[in-house]
């Protein structure tokens, strides 16, 4: 046998990893160097799913996936079964959640109003609710 055929014998498989993370700039962007190989991790395979935020909350109750982009709403009920990394976030001071409206609204003009949410366990949600409790 040559040392060609015997290094492939004993080369091992590299561990997939599954990434899920919403198709957001923001999330590409933490994903970007694995996404796109510029980042050499020997011995590791990333595969990457793209999903919404709330497809992503219910994957993670049922640990679907490795790693995966959650809402901070949703992390009290997973905190037993992912950790938080220290990167990323998709809110902070002067961003994210947003209210889009056709027209300017003050923000005493909202009750009443009917509120397109992501999902009920999303941060966009959660941060309505703590702004607007009536709404």
């Amino acid at each position: 046998m040559s040392g060609q055929q015997t290094a492939s014998k004993t080369e091992k498989e590299p561990v997939e990893i599954k990434l899920a993370h919403s198709p957001d700039s923001d999330d590409a962007f933490m994903f970007y160097a694995l996404a796109t190989h510029k980042l050499a991790t020997p011995g590791y395979k990333y595969t990457h799913i793209l999903s919404d935020i709330q497809s992503l909350n219910e994957a993670a109750l049922a640990e679907t996936y490795d790693v995966t982009a959650i809402s901070f709403a949703a992390y009290p009920v997973l905190r037993d079964k992912y950790i938080l990394l220290d990167c990323g976030a998709s809110f902070g001071e002067g961003y994210g959640p947003i209210v889009v409206s056709t027209k300017s609204l003050k923000s005493t003009e909202l009750a009443g109003k009917r509120i397109a949410v992501p999902g009920l366990k999303t941060s966009a949600y959660l941060t309505l609710k703590l702004y607007e409790p009536d709404l």
